[in-house]
């Protein structure tokens, strides 16, 4: 088994979570270089959004760009239901509600349950963890069929095969397994176990590698926090180290709205468990020491496992913690070396691409004339064509 590495675009950063910050982290959902600003070694590009979109107010961070690149569709979390969206700004399609029926979704009120693929021939897939089911509707909400699924993350798309993974799967020594789901039948036709090598990567505590398979027999993982390796099914990987950025104070400021947020809803034994890690034993030094640490550890460098994906040209896109104020950036892989960053205008919640159609979920930054002073959602919409890794 060979690994290499490769030149670090940035720097590495320190590995390991005190355990009262790996706390917070967790309790909050919260997901160097101490600058967010383009370096002279970095192609970035600032494509200019030709249509913007309004959707509901969720807790999901979920988007599917539909097969006609024209249509695409969000979770509305606080009604149990999808919301599918033309370019234009046209409602297409609002359907589901909670329940157990045809149609329905799982009402657990987990947002994370509810996950939307593309069809490729032009449907939405909603794949519901609650219910353990895998539903295709027509995106004016016409329902088509549905399928129990075993429990899986799903992969971008789908055809006669819902594709999915789950980290640390059900084969040994493996560190994910895909899974392929005839969605006529509910059968797994493919179990397939992920390289299991660890290629000289160690995480500290609390730091994890999970990934997704690329377009032919390969993987990708993002390593604790500060690295990706790109796997060969043969077992040799090429392990790249990424750029980190330092938290600012905004960020610091999202943390403890989210830790001071869940309080409330935390269980008994989670709360002890953050008292008598904290200095004085109440809830504010413990939130207050989570601060302190979270400012001095540069932020993971990926945004979350689902914000990943493989183009067409089988490049590997994922969007990272770089800024996400005034602007967000997708990092562009292709065989195994960086070519190139896309910025985003706000805070990226979520993507998806498909041709040259890039679209971007953002949460609006909230400004005075903002009477509830809650961000807005909205969907800008790309045309990617141009750039060099544009189709």
């Amino acid at each position: 088994m060979r690994h290499s590495i490769s030149p670090s675009r940035c720097c590495f950063s320190p590995m390991g979570l005190p355990g009262i910050l790996a706390l917070a982290v967790l309790l909050a959902l919260a997901g160097a270089c101490s600058r967010n600003e383009p370096t002279a070694d970095e192609a970035i590009f600032t494509p200019e959004a030709f249509a913007t979109t309004d959707v509901p107010l969720s807790q999901s961070d979920q988007v599917a760009l539909l097969a006609d690149e024209r249509v695409a569709c969000v979770v509305d979390s606080y009604e149990t239901r999808v919301h599918c969206v033309d370019a234009e700004g046209a409602v297409v399609g609002v359907f589901g509600r909670a329940g157990e029926g045809p149609g329905e979704f799982g009402g657990s009120g987990n947002p994370g349950n509810l996950g939307l693929v593309r069809g490729e021939e032009g449907t939405v897939g909603v794949y519901d963890g609650a219910l353990g089911r895998f539903t295709v509707f027509e995106p004016s909400g016409t329902y088509v069929s549905d399928v129990p699924t075993p429990f899986l993350d799903p992969l971008r798309s789908f055809g006669t095969v819902l594709s999915g993974v789950v980290w640390r799967g059900w084969i040994a020594d493996s560190l994910m397994t895909r899974y392929d789901v005839n969605i006529a039948t509910g059968e797994v036709v493919r179990e397939e176990a992920s390289p299991s090598g660890r290629w000289g990567v160690t995480c500290g505590e609390g730091e994890v590698i999970d990934g997704i398979p690329d377009r032919a027999s390969g993987w990708v993982f993002v390593a604790c926090g500060d690295r990706l390796v790109f796997a060969g099914d043969n077992g040799d990987a090429t392990v790249v180290p990424v750029p980190t950025h330092l938290p600012d104070e905004r960020d610091v400021a999202r943390l403890e709205e989210r830790l001071l947020a869940v309080r409330g809803s935390l269980h008994p034994e989670v709360t002890s468990r953050a008292l008598q890690g904290s200095s004085e034993g109440t809830y504010r030094s413990f939130v207050d020491e989570s601060l302190e640490g979270y400012r001095g550890k540069p932020k993971p460098y990926s945004l979350g496992e689902e914000h990943r994906l493989f183009d067409a040209a089988n490049r590997y896109w994922i969007a990272t913690q770089r800024d996400t104020h005034e602007w967000s950036y997708l990092d562009v892989y292709e065989n195994a070396e960086y070519v190139g960053s896309v910025r985003v205008r706000d805070r990226l919640r979520a993507f998806d691409l498909l041709g040259s159609t890039l679209v971007v979920l953002v949460e609006r930054q909230a400004g005075p004339d903002d009477a509830d002073g809650v961000p807005d959602r909205e969907l800008d919409w790309y045309d990617i064509g141009e750039l060099p890794f544009g189709r």
